[in-house]
């Protein structure tokens, strides 16, 4: 397990982790000194995600992997990808970033994902699952076209390898041969437990080793006669008796090379030295190689071991049991873990909860998701109503079409999935959904920002989507009207309906009802507190909130209530539920008041969102009365750019839509 304090002093007078700040370095130590610095970075990795929270056991356990790479090979010479990014963890530490670990997934800290940004030993960016293969294969092409000398090395897990894109890339890598070396770390985990026909496929490559033995008596037998002089019909006939041995030897290990990649495997991959032989033995090969190795998700942290699901991603001062910071004095300083802070319902678990309670009302509901089952909370309802819920491993495109087979057929299809994953899926969306008005549901999780950075930051799926005939795009205001909206969406739609919410806590969860639903005119706003809209005399301001503003929006009207130096107009709030279709009604209403100002409020890029689908309303309404008045229209969202990692409160500060922001920006606008 970890380090006593006297251990951890003996440790401290030769550090190895001290000793391994760049590959050049690790390249020095012997296999037993590597042994020793995969123990202390796994204690290292536990005690700073104690204080920053990040991905935890699949870091863990590729500590030897990396540690294999960057003593076998060169880089950033060599291009090392990695697929999702979020396993970089041991690559940092190694490749001078050691000092700033714990600045983890801080505002302008470290990233929790790879990026050349970063590090040029960051080979490429990677947020999201099934790239990597891709990527070698393209960097491969065009090393070779430039006559450059250098490897490529994709890393996988066996979860990305279910992606249709990474099945595409090894297809497309064995018919061009090239030069590109594909480590697969199995786990048998992505970040739920990984399900399908080729999850279980990979299973049975561990259940035998006959086909490795057999094969490397062949490549034996062909060194040992490789300066025999031979005769020609001899060497063909040795040919001819290898292929024949891999067409007859039925292992799953064969489809690899059938589709011209070489397999070696499996491996232990928590033998580091077992890991640096077996790349060294292919590091020289200029043909397509898979290298298996058998690693185990939250490898020397006993609760991630037990429980990989849990411990895939945590977050700040929730691990035990309470760990030892090392001390740079002779005595070591105890560092309690804090408890894990008390917080509410997510949006996440409301929406669970709320498809649990609308299957007994609905036989025809069937959930499904792409491999996001935990972190989206539905995993309930799998456990609730198994034969009604489908994780289609981590394949979005299938998810889409699939549910658009099943409302073809007649079934409710519910499909939870994340806003940045659901992006992966736009032609099956508008293809196969979309034009033949289908009712599908979507449940876009993690809508808005997060902490994970550029990759998932899910503020494009309000312009995307609202960009698409035939779709309904809503977004609640709290947890009880998520649940009305897909209760309502359930039992009314004729159409694709999505429904976006936010990775934070819900508001008012509290108070939530079970088994009691109301049935919403979705396309119907709302107006929250007093009504000013009829006082077409009174100076107004009108601040359309869209999903998670509207709170945002009710604090700060309060702020402006509160500050007595201020002489303000009166201020309507609306809840703008749904920013397709518009409520015109009220909307005409609205731009009666000619005098008034008009904010929109939209946690999602202003580009083609919320505010452009009003100014758009407007610009349609001039066109038809070109001499009326109408008020003036300010939009806040998130900016034309890519969003850094940082809590959200702090994200949202910096674009301008925390509650101080927006009550500042109401307050400067005249009237």
């Amino acid at each position: 397990m970890f380090a006593t304090a006297n251990q951890v002093n003996s440790v401290l007078i030769d550090s190895l982790i001290d000793r391994a700040i760049s590959p050049a370095e690790v390249k020095k130590l012997s296999y037993s000194e590597l042994t020793g610095l995969a123990k202390e970075i796994r204690e290292e990795i536990v005690r700073n995600l104690n204080k920053t929270g990040g991905h935890l056991a699949s870091n863990l356990g590729i500590v030897e992997i990396t540690l294999a790479l960057h003593y076998v090979f060169d880089s950033p010479a060599d291009k090392i990808l990695f697929d999702v990014g979020h396993q970089c963890y041991v690559h940092k530490m190694l490749t001078g970033r050691r000092d700033k670990f714990n600045t983890l997934r801080q505002y302008q800290g470290l990233s929790g994902f790879i990026s050349p940004l970063e590090s040029e030993h960051d080979a490429f960016l990677a947020g999201h699952s099934s790239t990597s293969v891709s990527l070698a294969v393209g960097m491969a092409i065009a090393r070779d076209l430039l006559n450059q000398k250098h490897k490529v090395i994709a890393l996988i897990g066996d979860g990305g390898l279910t992606g249709g894109m990474a099945l595409e890339a090894i297809n497309h890598l064995g018919h061009l041969g090239k030069d590109v070396l594909i480590i697969l770390n199995d786990n048998e985990m992505s970040i739920s437990e990984n399900v399908g026909g080729f999850s279980q496929y990979m299973k049975r490559i561990k259940e035998t080793y006959f086909y490795r033995d057999i094969k490397e008596k062949i490549h034996l037998i062909e060194d040992k006669l490789e300066h025999t002089a031979l005769d020609a019909d001899v060497r063909t006939m040795i040919e001819l008796v290898k292929k024949e041995a891999k067409a007859k030897i039925e292992t799953p290990g064969i489809v690899f090379e059938k589709l011209g990649v070489d397999y070696s495997g499996p491996i232990d991959g928590h033998d580091v030295e077992a890991v640096i032989k077996a790349l060294n033995n292919i590091k020289d090969k200029n043909t397509p190689q898979l290298v298996h190795i058998i690693t185990q998700k939250g490898k020397g942290y006993a609760p991630a071991e037990q429980d990989s699901i849990k411990y895939h991603g945590v977050s700040a001062h929730s691990l035990e049991p309470i760990l030892t910071e090392p001390a740079k004095t002779s005595e070591a300083v105890p560092y309690k873990a804090q408890p894990a802070k008390a917080t509410g319902k997510t949006y996440s678990e409301v929406f669970s909860q709320a498809l649990i309670e609308l299957a007994e009302v609905e036989p025809n509901m069937v959930v499904i998701t792409p491999a996001t089952a935990e972190g989206s909370g539905v995993v309930k309802f799998g456990k609730a109503y198994p034969d009604r819920f489908f994780d289609v491993a981590i394949c979005e495109q299938h998810a889409v079409t699939m549910a658009a087979g099943m409302a073809k057929a007649g079934l409710k299809p519910v499909v939870s999935i994340y806003s940045t994953f659901l992006q992966r899926a736009m032609d099956q969306v508008i293809h196969d959904v979309a034009i033949l008005k289908l009712p599908v549901i979507f449940g876009i999780d993690r809508a808005g920002l997060v902490e994970d950075g550029e990759t998932h930051q899910g503020v494009f799926d309000i312009a995307y989507l609202r960009s698409i005939p035939n779709f309904t795009v809503l977004a609640p205001k709290d947890a009880n009207e998520l649940r009305n909206m897909l209760f309502s969406a359930l039992k009314n739609a004729d159409g694709p309906v999505a429904i976006r919410f936010p990775r934070s806590q819900a508001i008012s969860a509290e108070f939530i009802e079970s088994n009691k639903f109301t049935e919403l005119d979705y396309q119907s706003w709302e107006i929250i507190g007093p009504n000013y809209l009829t006082e077409n005399n009174t100076p107004h301001k009108i601040i359309l909130a869209y999903g998670s503003m509207v709170d945002l929006a009710k604090q700060a009207r309060e702020i402006i209530a509160n500050n007595a130096q201020v002489n303000n107009a009166n201020i309507s709030l609306i809840n703008a539920r749904s920013t397709k279709s518009l409520d015109e009604k009220l909307l005409a209403q609205i731009f009666n008041l000619a005098n008034a100002k008009i904010i929109t409020l939209e946690e999602g890029c202003l580009t083609g969102g919320f505010g452009t689908a009003i100014l758009e309303w407007a610009s349609s309404q001039k066109i038809s009365k070109p001499s009326k008045k109408q008020p003036e229209i300010f939009c806040l969202g998130v900016k034309d750019q890519f969003i850094e990692h940082g809590a959200r409160n702090i994200l949202l500060q910096n674009q301008g839509l925390d509650a101080k922001s927006i009550a500042n920006f109401v307050q400067g606008l005249s009237v």
